[in-house]
């Protein structure tokens, strides 16, 4: 995101960022970028580990606090109406198919691709720890600068687009803000950057040509080739050699101009091509559009619980109900996405690449989202699938996904089932919780209800589990399954102590050992294919008005702590001995499993056992004894 080479060229002149102590103010934060930053060192190739996070997020909010400081966390919500970061967008989900599978192969991790459920485990402990944020109903960079103004306080984020707005109050970059030392010293050690102090070596440079900057240098949605001229921006440059010389260049070039026409018009003079005169001046004109601050349209929602009240017309068809509990975050902003741009893209897993996406199981439950999104809805005239006829009132929804390592896109009918052909979305918060579960239970295709010895908090990861068991290609094996409901154990068990309750130890030892090397394919595969049905059925649970009660989903899954006892129980240890210290934990993790056995379909359990016995007469363990995943089978009763 943001300027291109802006923040390195900032980062390597100190008169650009000063040094401060921040404490006793409001602070504005960049959520998506808070998120992905404190993410940063955690696994990435198991496909997450989200008690990690929950764990740093809990410390870097307890830093702030300290220091006497107050977030207010701005979060992104659905793409730009516009389209007009649509192939900016296309270009990094491209990248990170590749990416992912270069992590998949053993390469260390770029950076560019989160665990699926990073978003919404994010929100999800800033709920918990009561820290006030918001989810924009699109990009959120615009309202959270004019709000930093609003308030008169600085904004935390990563993303140099905040080097651009004229911030009253400056703009801290996370890079240098110290949060680890502030619980200690009362105060937040950190650089701020002021606008002022920008165009200061340039001549006093205006404030108003800094965002011309922005539209030459390039950013998420203006080319830099758009932008060729007749000379070299280095040229202008003290040091044309010198790392960050054609940014430097570029502001001692607009240093030269009194206002932003005058800039735009010799550069308008100046292009190579005459004949995209047109096309670059109106670039140009939307750049600078989106560097000027008004009144922010979200200072209510913090205020007083208000949803903004001014949207785009595009966005009014979303339902006065959702737009409380989307801003709050308690609704996707895929929603969003659906319901406007009749396209979604889909998030990247690290899985194994020869097989199709991980994505194509949860396909079945993303179409009922979708009917029930699109329910009286007409298709777009811009998004008109292939079809040879479309029938009238039926709807399809762009995804995008992989086939092999290209970024492609597939039309997805929106479809319910007969349970909810007479819900309509303006309503849906109205039906009758008895109608609304029976459509989150058609759409998981689940006819067998839970135990009564499971908590009801479980039952929706129960009903994931079944679902993912009876449709995952290829099919998950026993200890696949052992080691997923070990990981439910130990998030429910752990509480807030970091898992050092009796029993948990190992659980804990294995969550917290480093492996090298490439992740098990075909662990990666079956898990990424889990995930991905949580991450659309908590959000067709959501959509459902909570038919369901959810269990948090940071105690879910841990994905070094289930990869690695994955490992162990196929080389022969069985799920007793990572529990052995403790009887309750023992008997959870068997409750949930009977759980899991009883509503499976009889085939789909044959097809479990299958694959245990194909994988026991191949494994060994170190010893060289055959894994006897079929003795242990019997043990826990599964087919009687």
């Amino acid at each position: 995101m943001g300027v291109r080479g802006l923040m390195t060229y900032v980062e390597g002149n100190h008169e650009f960022l000063k040094d401060c102590n921040f404490e006793r103010s409001k602070l504005i934060i960049d959520g998506d970028n808070l998120c992905f930053t404190l993410y940063r060192d955690f696994d990435i190739k198991h496909g997450g580990d989200y008690y990690a996070l929950e764990i740093q997020i809990e410390k870097f909010f307890h830093a702030l606090r300290s220091c006497n400081i107050e977030p207010y966390v701005i979060l992104d919500g659905g793409s730009d109406h516009t389209d007009k970061k649509l192939e900016t967008l296309k270009q990094r989900a491209q990248d990170r198919i590749k990416d992912g599978r270069d992590i998949s192969l053993g390469a260390r991790p770029s950076g560019s691709i989160k665990p699926i459920l990073l978003r919404s485990v994010f929100n999800e402990v800033l709920t918990r720890l009561q820290v006030p944020f918001m989810q924009c109903m699109e990009e959120a960079d615009w309202e959270t600068a004019a709000l930093a103004n609003e308030w008169n306080c600085p904004v935390l984020s990563h993303d140099s687009d905040f080097f651009i707005f004229p911030l009253k109050a400056g703009f801290l970059p996370f890079s240098h803000f110290q949060w680890q030392r502030g619980a200690s010293q009362k105060s937040i050690p950190a650089k701020k950057f002021l606008i002022s102090n920008f165009c200061k070596p340039f001549s006093n440079m205006k404030v108003e040509l800094v965002p011309v900057l922005a539209a030459i240098a390039g950013n998420d949605y203006i080319d830099p080739d758009m932008m060729r001229v007749s000379f070299r921006w280095e040229g202008f440059s003290r040091n044309a050699r010198a790392r960050g010389a054609r940014i430097d260049g570029i502001l001692r070039w607009l240093s030269r101009f009194q206002s932003p026409t005058d800039a735009i018009n010799a550069l308008l003079n100046s292009l190579q091509d005459q004949r995209a005169i047109d096309t670059v001046e109106a670039a140009l004109d939307l750049c600078l559009r989106e560097y000027q601050l008004s009144k922010s349209n979200i200072a209510q929602f913090f205020q007083s619980g208000l949803a903004p009240s001014k949207l785009p017309q595009e966005l009014e068809i979303i339902p006065t109900w959702m737009r409380v509990p989307m801003s709050d975050g308690r609704l996707s902003d895929m929603f969003i996405d659906a319901l406007v741009l009749q396209r979604v893209r889909l998030t990247s897993q690290i899985e194994n690449f020869d097989l199709p996406s991980s994505h194509g199981i949860s396909r079945p439950i993303r179409q009922v989202m979708y009917g029930l999104l699109l329910a009286g809805q007409k298709q777009r005239a811009d998004r008109r699938p292939p079809v040879a006829r479309l029938t009238p009132g039926d709807c399809y929804v762009e995804e995008y996904d992989r086939e092999g390592l290209t970024l492609t896109s597939v039309w997805v009918k929106a479809a319910c089932p007969v349970s909810g052909k007479n819900l309509r979305l303006e309503t849906l918060d109205q039906a009758p919780k008895e109608t609304r579960l029976q459509v989150l239970r058609d759409a998981l295709g689940m006819t067998k209800p839970i135990p009564n010895s499971i908590a009801a908090k479980f039952h929706l990861a129960v009903y994931i589990t079944c679902y993912w068991l009876s449709r995952a290609d290829p099919q998950p094996r026993m200890e696949h399954l052992w080691a997923l409901l070990l990981g439910f154990v130990f998030g429910e068990l752990s509480g807030r102590d970091k898992g050092k309750e009796a029993g948990l130890d190992q659980l804990n030892t294995l969550r917290t050992s480093c492996t090298a090397g490439r992740p098990d394919p075909e662990a990666a595969h079956a898990y990424s294919q889990w995930q991905s049905c949580l991450y659309i059925t908590y959000k067709l649970n959501r959509l459902l008005c909570l038919a369901l009660p959810e269990p948090e989903k940071a105690r879910l899954y841990s994905g070094p702590l289930v990869h690695q006892a994955a490992l162990k129980l196929r080389r022969g240890m069985t799920p007793e001995s990572l529990l052995s210290a403790g009887p309750v934990p023992l008997q959870l993790f068997r409750d949930l499993q009977d759980a899991v056995l009883d509503c499976l379909e009889p085939d789909v359990r044959d097809r479990l056992q299958k694959a245990s016995r194909q994988n026991s007469q191949r494994g060994r363990t170190s010893d060289g004894s055959v894994d006897d995943l079929a003795s242990r089978f019997q043990h826990f009763d599964v087919y009687e």
